[in-house]
């Protein structure tokens, strides 16, 4: 009888484990999606590259950009203020 309770005690201890460990996942991943939406907020809405870089370069920087943002114009410019 005592092995029978503490067989049923320990599957009930490993439930409410396996509970908590759902809701902290649950948790984690709300965290997770919130910190990465705050971070494409902060990212640059704009980028300089300064001048001699490579192609190579200038590509892998648009690239990254591409990836943090959606919907991407690119303008040249050769360095004098303009208002866009």
């Amino acid at each position: 009888m005592a092995e029978l309770l503490l067989i049923v005690s320990l599957l009930a201890v490993f439930v409410f484990g396996f509970y908590l460990m759902s809701r902290l996942d649950q948790f984690l991943e709300e965290n997770r999606k919130a910190l990465l939406k705050e971070n494409e907020s902060c990212e640059p809405s704009e980028v300089l590259l300064p001048h001699g870089l490579s192609e190579s370069e200038i590509l892998c920087e648009i690239r990254r950009f591409l990836e943090t943002h959606g919907n991407v114009d690119i303008i040249l410019s050769d360095g004098q203020k303009n208002d866009f």
